[in-house]
């Protein structure tokens, strides 16, 4: 069932903290790559997930990196391994 979500998106360097509405299945990603306005797809800014409050449906992301979008993304990727290490097997 998709759910409208706000994700606000804080700490940007030079841009303003901004709110956008989204829609989920489920709780939101725990990290977000989104195309800084103005940049025509060259530059994105990276964020990871800070909290969620469920009743409010909001979810707060703090930014942590901006660049082209295969770096940015090959960098939450790591940040995400590094949270969410892979169980070992049983």
């Amino acid at each position: 069932m998709q759910t409208q979500w706000v994700y606000q998106l804080r700490d940007c360097p030079d841009a303003e903290d901004v709110e956008v509405l989204a829609e989920e299945e489920g709780r939101p990603r725990q990290i977000l790559a989104r195309e800084r306005p103005g940049a025509g797809g060259a530059l994105v800014d990276g964020y990871v997930l800070q909290r969620i409050d469920a009743q409010l449906r909001t979810a707060v992301y703090t930014w942590v990196q901006a660049g082209a979008p295969g770096q940015v993304t090959a960098y939450l990727l790591d940040l995400l391994a590094e949270v969410c290490p892979v169980e070992r097997a049983r």
